[in-house]
C-alpha cells in the first residue's frame, strides 16, 4: 500500500507545476495489471481533488480511498493522514539533478527514491516532456523475493501521467500496475 503513495498527481495550476491541483478536478487513469498472474481487463478509476489550505485532499486515489498532497519548496509531498504532524513522503524533490537520490518513510518502509532525468511519454494521440523518478522498497519481503519498486514520470502542467509499481508474488512470479493519466 505504501508504494500506492509514489503514484500520485492532479489537475490544473501553474504550467510549470508537478503537482497541478483544482479543486474539484477529477482525474482520470487508466489501469493495467501487468504480469503471468494479471487477468482482469484495464479499467478506468477516477478521482476526485477535494478543498484544501495548505495540503490538498484526493480521494479514491491510484488505490488509496484517501490521501494529503502538496507541492512545496521541498518538491511533491504526500501523505495518508490529514493530521498536521502526519508523516510525509517527498516523491519528487524540487532540487533533485539526474542520477540524485533520497529516501523518505511512509509507515513502516523507507523507500528510495532516484531521479532518473527527462523523457518522452506517449499520452494518447500526443506526446509530453516528463521527469522520470525511480523507487525502491526498503527491503525484500522474504529471501527470494524482490522488494516491491517501480517507475513514475511527472509532466509540468499534468502531474503525474504515468506510473508502474511491481509488487513480487512469489520467488518466480510479480505483477506490474500500470497508471496511464487519460
Amino acid at each position: 500500500m505504501v508504494m500506492r503513495a509514489v503514484l500520485l498527481a492532479a489537475a490544473l495550476l501553474p504550467q510549470d507545476s508537478y503537482l497541478p491541483l483544482k479543486d474539484g478536478a477529477l482525474l482520470t487513469y487508466v489501469v493495467e495489471d501487468v504480469g503471468a498472474e494479471a487477468s482482469a481487463p484495464a479499467r478506468e478509476v477516477v478521482s476526485e481533488v477535494g478543498e484544501g489550505a495548505d495540503w490538498t485532499p484526493v480521494t479514491n486515489y491510484l488505490g488509496y480511498r484517501a490521501c494529503w498532497l502538496r507541492e512545496s519548496a521541498e518538491g511533491v509531498e504526500l501523505k495518508l493522514d490529514a493530521k498536521a504532524d502526519a508523516p510525509a513522503l517527498t516523491i519528487l524533490k524540487g532540487s533533485a539533478k539526474t542520477g540524485d537520490t533520497w529516501t523518505g518513510t511512509l509507515g513502516k518502509e523507507t523507500l528510495t527514491f532516484t531521479l532518473r532525468g527527462e523523457e518522452t511519454i506517449e499520452r494518447g494521440e500526443t506526446k509530453v516532456q516528463a521527469v522520470h523518478v525511480e523507487f525502491t522498497a526498503s527491503a525484500q519481503k522474504h529471501a527470494g523475493h524482490t522488494a516491491t519498486h517501480g517507475d513514475v514520470w511527472f509532466a509540468a502542467g499534468l502531474g503525474i501521467v504515468r506510473a508502474h509499481v511491481t509488487t513480487d508474488l512469489d520467488c518466480h512470479t510479480a505483477t506490474t500496475k500500470v497508471y496511464r493519466l487519460k
